[in-house]
């Protein structure tokens, strides 16, 4: 058992008193609203719009979300939704802002504008990468401040590794966010029945409401990539949704989360009429996170990445913590050292996407070869007894054949444990880390290519 933080106290707004019961029914009232005008939109009822919410813990589970949303409401703080996902999830194929996390969040806008509440969903997704190695780094790629963390890998990730892992990495995290899976795996089911509970665990799957409206909705009828033509967006693909798919599931995914806040705000309107609700000290808004994680299921993680939090720098777009480029020695800079696109013609298409379509994502690495030079690091606020990792796309893993590492200027290429490994049409990806000659505080790690035709194709440097 890996002992946790205790708790995670955030202030209250000061510029916002607490809610009376004239913005309690103004609240109320944005909701109907909101609810209406999607219903209407797709000729539907609530019903059927409500399929496929499932919260695997039972209600215990579904009211830690209303809690939470009852505490934003109650404090005027913040409630973050983060997504992380693949290319479908990014936009690809339409406009980055007809992706459904943006969707979502621009139906809900006006809900917790009312509220008063610092409402956001956060698109973090990127093409062709899975949850790995992104979710260990989840506080510096998603967000610290995240109430809820999505996972929407459903085309490129399907084992119990890598998706214990993503929940458990949350779980670590400062505010302890719920995690929310776009598809129910199996492994959530049969193996990871003891995050139900802790997770506040909840699938969000659209596809039953969709197919059974599909037939007989104009708003579903007749899709294509792009609200408006002509459509300039790179991956048009049949694997990836249209916009009136991905306007849909953005839509489905608002009324979840409104149903929620719907009660969250009937609760406070209750509080009120029974003498008040609770002031902003009160013991009820205290985020706390979980004393202890239990031993984790797959046995991969039970090595340390399995159950500890990290801080880390990387090359990947989008992300909200330090690029990996932050953390270069300033006196010798990259030194012959590229940032590089996978490819030519990855490069061509995220340029396109980027330019003409608004998409945030990107997946360059930082690559030597036997003719670059020394690349140093600068690796801040390591802890007592920590150990620092790197990962990225390696033609080898035999790195005494081809590079020198170096941890505080001591070779460690026969010091590496390896982590997961991810591989997809669109990354390959492995992590190493070691212990040895790290030291309490800052560190410098290097890394240069000594011989060969190798290269090193750097991503992500990982600490605690």
């Amino acid at each position: 058992m890996r002992v946790l933080a205790a708790l995670c106290v955030v202030a209250l707004d000061a510029a916002r008193g607490a809610p009376d019961a004239a913005q309690v029914a103004r609240v109320q009232q944005q909701i109907a609203d909101t609810r209406r005008e999607i219903l209407e939109l797709y000729g539907a009822d609530l019903d059927g719009l409500s399929e496929g919410v499932v919260f695997p813990g039972g209600p215990q589970g579904r009211q830690q979300l209303v809690e939470r949303f009852l505490r934003a409401f109650a404090l005027g703080d913040s409630f973050v939704i983060a997504v992380g996902g693949m290319s479908d999830v990014a936009g690809h194929g339409n406009y980055f802002e007809e992706a459904y996390p943006n969707v979502c969040g621009d139906a809900l806008r006006p809900v917790f504008e009312a509220a008063g509440v610092r409402f956001q969903v956060r698109n973090m997704a990127m093409g062709g990468v899975p949850s790995f190695p992104n979710s260990v780094c989840m506080a510096d790629n998603f967000g610290g401040d995240a109430d809820v963390v999505v996972w929407d890998f459903r085309m490129v990730e399907r084992d119990v590794h890598k998706g214990e892992l993503f929940i458990r990495q949350a779980l670590l995290m400062p505010r302890a966010p719920f995690v929310m899976y776009k598809r129910y795996q199996s492994y959530l089911r049969k193996d990871l029945k003891y995050a139900w509970e802790p997770a506040g665990l909840h699938v969000v799957d659209e596809m039953a409401a969709y197919n059974k409206l599909k037939k007989r909705s104009p708003a579903l009828q007749n899709d294509r990539f792009c609200a408006k033509d002509p459509c300039p967006c790179p991956g048009q693909v049949r694997w990836h949704a249209g916009f009136k798919l991905q306007r849909f599931r953005g839509h489905h995914m608002a009324l979840a989360y409104l149903d929620l806040f719907a009660d969250a705000v009937a609760t406070y309107g209750a509080l009120l009429a029974d003498g008040g609700a609770p002031g902003p000290d009160d013991a009820r808004w205290t985020i706390r996170r979980r004393p202890t994680l239990p031993e984790p299921f797959s046995k991969p993680l039970q090595a340390a990445f399995g159950s500890t939090a990290y801080r880390c720098a990387m090359t990947w777009q989008p992300r909200v913590g330090r690029g990996l480029l932050d953390l270069v020695d300033p006196q010798l800079g990259i030194n012959g050292w590229e940032l590089r696109h996978p490819s030519e013609r990855t490069k061509k298409v995220t340029e396109q996407g980027q330019g003409a379509c608004h998409y945030r994502d990107e997946k360059r690495s930082l690559v030597g070869n036997a003719k670059s030079h020394w690349v140093f690091f600068n690796v801040p606020g390591v802890r007592d007894g920590g150990s620092i990792a790197f990962c990225g796309d390696f033609a080898s893993r035999k790195f005494q054949d081809y590079a020198l590492i170096v941890v505080n200027q001591e070779e460690v290429m026969g010091e590496l444990e390896p982590w997961l490994e991810s591989k997809t049409l669109g990354v390959a990806s492995a992590c190493f880390s070691t212990s040895h000659n790290v030291v309490e505080g800052d560190n410098v790690v290097g890394f240069r290519v000594v011989s060969g035709d190798l290269s090193l194709a750097l991503t992500h440097l990982v600490w605690t």
